[in-house]
Parts: structure tokens; sequence; C-alpha cells
């Protein structure tokens, strides 16, 4: 086969190779090179150290086969190496910060707002092996809101210290803000605009991850933290996200009927999550009679599966206690 007369410049979409085989024409002749890439209807070989572009139609029709599957294997590979989320690389096994323009709705919706939010910012801590097109567990740290500090830090400043075991223990852990901060500004009252403001990051991560609404949610938090996290685990339930369990670090008053007020969640969407109530016994803000509080106030919300663990401390994230309860979020539910 003269090589030469195979030449050929069309340029559409490239997929490179790098493999060497016993190449036929169409009318019998081979030839042994290497397939180094495809070009639209073109292929690339490499011969004695120089690259010739021949027509795909001029090889035999198994040869065509064989570089349609080398193609189709190439973009697959390309396809799961690219990994991103709304146009923007994400790194597995990294902390990724990015952010996406905020709905004109949303932001209506945030209008009572001290700042006017017009951003979403998200940070993802991803595990080495991450995948979107596989099934997943996402954990949600959620931000306290005691002073204007903490609620400019937001939900995101949770992640360094919540991310380290549920990375451990297999989870993807996903914080939003606005870039505000805490897209609420209380987590003593409704408010609505927060309810919003997380069920469009479901629906623009579910957009370009569509398995991610089949994936498994848990989420968590200290101090007023946990009491945001009553509203968190109502606004995945209103998502129609699978709960697998809450984490209660800290928490001395139950907002479980008032989230799902504002988020609009069914009662009985509650009994499948599990609720970790985690406290010091030196701890000077958390005592046995507001756990108990807490615990009978999650109970009349529609919770059935709850722990109330008390552990050597005071008022701090025991980690230990946190492994263990994402430990027990992936035990077989009831």
């Amino acid at each position: 086969m003269k090589i030469l007369s195979f030449l050929c410049c069309a340029t559409l979409g490239v997929t490179s190779f790098a493999h060497a085989r016993e190449w036929t024409s169409n009318d019998g002749k081979k030839i042994t090179a290497d397939l180094v890439r495809t070009e639209g209807d073109t292929v690339v070989l490499l011969m004695r150290g120089k690259e010739f572009k021949i027509p795909l139609e001029r090889l035999s029709e198994g040869d065509q086969e064989y570089v349609r599957e080398e193609s189709e294997n190439a973009e697959e590979e390309a396809s799961v190496g690219a990994l991103s989320l709304f146009g923007q690389e994400l790194k597995a096994g990294s902390l990724n910060n990015i952010e996406t323009d905020l709905s004109e709705r949303t932001q209506r919706s945030l209008s009572d707002n001290k700042l006017q939010p017009t951003k979403i910012k998200i940070a993802l801590s991803l595990p080495a092996d991450f995948d979107p097109s596989k099934p997943q567990k996402v954990f949600w740290p959620v931000g306290g809101i005691n002073n204007e500090k903490e609620r400019l830090s937001g939900n995101i400043a949770r992640i360094s210290a919540m991310s380290a075991k549920a990375l451990a223990a297999g989870y993807v852990v996903i914080a939003a803000d606005t870039e505000h901060g805490n897209p609420r500004e209380t987590t003593i009252a409704i408010w609505e605009g927060d309810a919003d403001f997380h069920a469009e990051v479901i629906e623009k991560i579910a957009a370009e991850w569509p398995e991610f609404m089949n994936w498994t949610h848990a989420c968590g938090g200290f101090s007023s933290g946990s009491k945001g996290s009553f509203f968190r685990t109502a606004q995945l339930l209103a998502n129609d996200l699978t709960v697998s369990g809450v984490f209660l670090g800290g928490c001395n008053q139950p907002f479980a009927d008032l989230a799902l007020e504002e988020s609009g969640a069914r009662k009985s969407a509650f009994k499948k999550v599990k609720a970790w109530v985690s406290w010091g016994d030196s701890d000077n803000l958390v005592n046995q009679s507001q756990t108990d509080t807490v615990t009978s106030g999650i109970k009349s919300a529609g919770y059935r599966q709850i722990r109330d663990e008390k552990f050597t401390g005071g008022h701090t994230i025991n980690q230990d206690e946190f492994a263990k309860a994402l430990a027990w979020f992936d035990e077989a539910g009831e």
C-alpha cells in the first residue's frame, strides 16, 4: 500500500493513541504501523518515524471497525478524566472551590438579606477515586450563625472541621454559600431564601451530574450549626434526596418542626433519617436535660432512629463520635 497516496487533510475532532499493528487496505495491501490518532474521518499512522494521514474508507472493514472502537474507548477515558462542574475543573483527592451565578428567582427570595447575593460559591472535598457517574455518599457541613463573623464564614468554613473524617469514610463533602457567606441570616427562625438557595444548588449539580439525585446524603454541624442542620436535613428531603443521617454536635435546642414548616418536607420523610446527638459530659452549654429536650423534639417531628451519645469532654465537636455517627449512617436502616 503506497501510504503517500492516502494523504488527507480532514481535521475534524482529534483523538490520540499509540498502538502498533498490521493494517490492511481495502485492496488487500498490508503495512505495519502505529496508530497515532484520528482526525475526523482520517487515520494518522506512524511508520518509520513519519506520520501518514489515510482516509478511513481506504482501510479494510476490520481495520475501520478497530479504529472506531479505539476512538470510542479513548473518548470514554477522556470523559472520565475531565472532571468538572459548572465548566470549572475539579481535582479528585482535593478541596475544590468553584462558583456560578445565582438565578434571579433565588436572588429575589434572598432579598431580605443584608447584602444582596448574586453568586453561588461551592466547596467540594472529593475522594481520590471520585467518579460522578457512580453511586456516592455526600456529607453537607452546616455552619452556625451566632454572630455576623460566623454568618460571613458560612457553611464552607465547616469543611475544615468535618471533611477529614467524612472523606475517610468515603464521603464527598459539599458546602454551599453565597459570595456574602451563609444564605441564612439566622438559625432560629424560618428563612425561606435559604431553602430556595439550596434547592437551586441541588438542581444545578444534578443538571451536570444526573446520578446526584440517586446518591445518599447526610449532614451535620456543631452547636448552632447543629441547629441549622435540622433545616438542611429538611431541605434535602424536600428536594427528593435520600438522607441517611444528621449529626447534631453540642445541640441544646431542636428545630425540626420549624424546618418542616420552612421546607415543606413531609414529616414521614424523617422516619428513615438517623439522628446522632453528641454532647460532652463537661459541656457548660449542653446538659442532659437539654439533650432530652432535643431528642424529644426530634421524635415529635417524625425521627425514629435516634442515638443520644455522651463523651468525655466539653463544648467541642468530638471527631471520634463524628466518625462513629458516619459509620452508623452507612448501616442498613430499619
